[in-house]
């Protein structure tokens, strides 16, 4: 009876995921709309997909690309992306995979100057990016989604208030505090005209630009956000945030010589922490009543409470355990122990030193990321320019054939009206010139071809320079390699599978670099192994093919 039940389950899984789907002719409707209102529309598709179970999910992703295969190249793109983006977040979250296929997309809508599309794929994509944990390239392709939003009017787009918010929150992250407070302050204005701005939304974004100005000790500032955090604490119905805001406001208090004021809020943090055995918030507690002994003057006191509080710590919060160092140093220097101070000096500075080092590493990796973004923008704008340049040479020849026809059907009517005795030598001249019509415009096409060959032979040096700039030191990388070779030799892997069959996949890639002509040397450092594996992955290739030289591989390579 059981099996029975099951094996009906399984029969009826299908129609309950039908019944669940909606009708496609309305989302093709949506996609097919070109108005302003076009995002919002793509934006209902996906409010109606996280409504939908798992199974369901997936075959609307599948069903919405074989709709849009037979809609203009436009509707197939969308479709492209909707599948890209419903399986990133709905199937396999955070699949990187699905985010180069986004960002394939973005490519296209630049190439084709869709801004629209530019505008929505740039905001996915640099979503897709956070999820990956790529803050830094995911913060470029933001900015310049935004850009897009606010010149194509941010009332077009859903939810650009919490855009802005969580590139400004990435930004504090980041450790790029001014930016941060742009978008943070921006966001928050935009959000005044959008429903959707939950109070949680205002709390956060308060707290966030009170630890920024804190950072840049702009105490005042700190303080006004921190109460602001206070307001909207009931509003999202989280007391706890409340006490989040009282606590945060103690380092700017001790700041600004708010010392009563101070002590108070740390003694109820102690006390608070005790209750609810949060040894985390006694040592932060503590900490800020040592700073305020400091601040009073009060060394021997304030090293007392300091000491307790690097007890507490234990070295598990290496930031706190820094500010306390310093601390002690400075209480010893004023207490006239140098010799006390030093290895608390010592360790501060140490600790200091290596966080400056690592925030020098990451404004590097930033800036580089940075640089490649240009690059590759760059790279985009001369080939949409290359691309204009070859229609407007294309054109251009066509209006010249045009042109000179049409002067020579009205030379030829003119001389039948003048000479119709001479109807026979004007018909003889009319072949004539006709034969040199068709030969002009073979030429035309013969020329256009060599234009056209050449112009595939320089993307083709374009993209195998771009590939023999890949490392390929991760499955990822070797994906990501995989699909720019694929666009420059779509057939290689194929065909390679068919005359080898049982080809590993490492010998697929040693393969395809020994396609793009690469030496030794390079196809190591790319893939991060020595030149002893690329000879005996290459001895293993040639054993594939039958072949007793590289040279007579690279020969059987070249053909493929």
């Amino acid at each position: 009876m059981k099996q029975s039940r099951l094996l009906l389950f399984f029969l009826f899984l299908p129609t309950i995921g039908f019944t669940q789907k909606p009708a496609i002719s309305d989302w093709l409707n949506k996609l097919r709309d070109n108005s302003p209102e076009q995002v919002f529309k793509h934006y209902s598709i996906y409010q109606e997909v996280e409504k939908m179970d798992s199974l369901t999910r997936i075959q609307a992703a599948i069903d919405i690309e074989k709709a849009t295969a037979g809609e203009n190249k436009r509707a197939r793109l969308l479709g492209r992306s909707i599948k890209a983006k419903i399986f990133f977040y709905y199937i396999n979250e955070g699949d990187s995979v699905y985010a180069a296929q986004m960002k394939e997309c973005l490519l296209e809508a630049i190439q084709t100057e869709d801004t629209w599309l530019q505008a929505e794929f740039g905001r996915w994509y640099s979503e897709m990016l956070n999820t990956l944990n790529k803050k830094e390239l995911a913060v470029q392709y933001a900015v310049s989604a935004l850009k897009l939003h606010e010149y194509l009017g941010f009332g077009h787009f859903p939810a650009v208030s919490v855009f802005y918010l969580w590139l400004g929150e990435t930004l504090m992250q980041t450790d790029y505090l001014p930016d941060a407070i742009h978008y943070l302050q921006n966001g928050l204005q935009l959000a005044k005209n959008d429903t959707l701005v939950k109070p949680f939304r205002y709390m956060f974004t308060y707290n966030n630009l009170g630890l920024v100005y804190r950072r840049l000790k702009k105490h005042d500032s700190a303080l006004y956000y921190f109460n602001r955090v206070k307001e909207y604490a009931p509003l999202a119905q989280r007391p706890d945030w409340a006490d989040i805001a009282y606590q945060n406001r103690t380092p700017s208090m001790v700041e600004l010589g708010m010392l009563d004021s101070a002590t108070i809020i740390s003694n109820w943090i102690i006390q608070q922490s005790k209750i609810n055995h949060n040894t985390d918030n006694e040592m932060y507690g503590i900490e800020m009543l040592g700073q305020i002994e400091i601040r009073r003057k009060n060394y021997e006191a304030a090293i007392a409470y300091l000491l307790k509080s690097k007890q507490l710590n234990g070295g598990k919060n290496q930031r706190a355990l820094g500010r306390v160092h310093e601390a002690l140093a400075t209480c010893y220097e004023n207490l006239g122990q140098p010799e006390k101070a030093y290895p608390y000096l010592k360790a501060a500075r140490h600790y200091n030193d290596s966080v400056n080092k690592a925030r020098q590493n990451y404004n590097s990796n930033y800036l580089a990321v940075k640089g490649e973004y240009e690059k590759e923008q760059l790279r985009l704008k001369q080939l949409s320019k290359e691309t204009h340049n070859a229609i407007f040479y294309r054109n251009t020849g066509i209006a010249v054939l045009l042109l000179l026809s049409g002067v020579g059907i009205f030379w030829l009517n003119h001389r039948r009206k003048k000479m119709q005795r001479l109807q026979v030598k004007a018909a003889g001249e009319l072949s004539k010139f006709r034969e040199e019509m068709i030969s002009k415009n073979n030429q035309i096409e013969y020329l256009m071809a060599n234009l056209q060959v050449q112009e595939n032979k320089q993307k083709d040096a374009r993209s195998i320079e771009l590939l023999s700039q890949q490392m390929i030191l991760t499955e990822a990388d070797w994906l990501n390699f995989k699909s720019l070779f694929e666009k420059t030799y779509p057939a290689f892997f194929k065909t390679l599978r068919e005359k080898a069959p049982g080809i590993t996949e490492a010998e697929q890639r040693m393969a395809a670099l020994l396609k793009i002509q690469l030496s030794t040397r390079q196809i190591a450092a790319m893939q991060g192994i020595s030149p002893d594996s690329v000879h005996k992955t290459r001895q293993r290739l040639r054993l594939r093919f039958g072949t007793e030289s590289t040279s007579e591989l690279e020969a059987i390579l070249a053909d493929i």
